[in-house]
């Protein structure tokens, strides 16, 4: 019985080298799925080969609820009320949390010899992509006070004035493009040779001008009055956005 066990070990032992001998990428002939972890969240994916040298990957990305603060200041404009205001800060936060979807191609130019790749694509998802809320009690007793000082006292974000309605709340939320090219490198394939294997990206997600809405018209911007909070140097910055991913990959067939 242990001869039996021993010659099926080395049988499927030698099986398993056989075929890994005999792998080879053609056009679409092995699928691939993938998890990962980065500056774009937690994805999910599947990919397929069209020779040694492309690779052609869709995946699903799950941005967890990051949350970012800032003390902004606050103006007013001119109601002829001769009113000041009571506080020069208001604490906006900034609620950052997105699903997205990715499109990538994959071109390894070592063919089987190397896997380091440069990668190509696009990302496309809802165009919010940034949430903003803050209150002040202070404001919210002028109003009441002076109600002519409704939609008159604003938090400067970036260059953009977000107005106080009447109860002291200032909401809005931040918007870029619904479609957004992508480039990379790294190292590692999609579709590994073994059935597990590992994956690194490094690339930039281009997402244009960031646009400030409220109440979903765009806000007015300012370019005299522009802030230079924490929380406003976010939204100025997130033109172009950083990527950074490790994955997992494993071999479906």
């Amino acid at each position: 019985m242990r001869k039996l066990f021993l010659v099926c070990a080395l049988a499927i032992v030698g099986f398993s080298q056989v075929l890994a001998q005999d792998f080879e990428r053609g056009i679409f002939n092995h699928l691939g799925a993938n998890i990962s972890a980065g500056t774009e969240g937690i994805g999910v994916g599947i990919a397929a080969p069209c020779t040694e040298y492309l690779e052609f990957g869709f995946g699903i990305n799950f941005f967890p609820n990051v949350k970012v603060k800032g003390d902004v200041s606050i103006g007013a404009i001119s109601t002829g009320v001769g009113y000041t205001i009571p506080s020069s800060k208001v604490k906006i936060e900034g609620a950052m949390a997105r699903t997205m979807m990715d499109f990538k191609v994959n071109a390894y130019p070592f063919g089987s010899r190397n896997a380091l790749f440069v990668a190509a694509g696009f990302s496309f998802g809802g165009k919010k992509i940034f949430d903003l809320s803050g209150h002040s009690d202070a404001i919210a007793e002028a109003i009441r006070m002076y109600p002519e000082l409704e939609n008159h006292i604003y938090a400067e974000i970036d260059k953009y004035n977000v107005h106080f309605d009447k109860n002291g709340d200032v909401a809005g939320d931040v918007r870029v493009k619904n479609f957004r090219p992508y480039v990379g490198l790294g190292y590692g394939r999609l579709v590994p040779k073994s059935r597990v294997g590992f994956r690194f990206e490094l690339g930039c997600q281009f997402m244009g001008k960031m646009k400030v809405y409220q109440n979903d018209s765009e806000v007015d911007t300012s370019e005299l009055n522009k802030a230079d909070d924490d929380l406003s140097k976010w939204v100025d910055r997130l033109k172009v956005y950083p990527v950074l991913k490790f994955t997992l990959t494993g071999r479906l067939f």
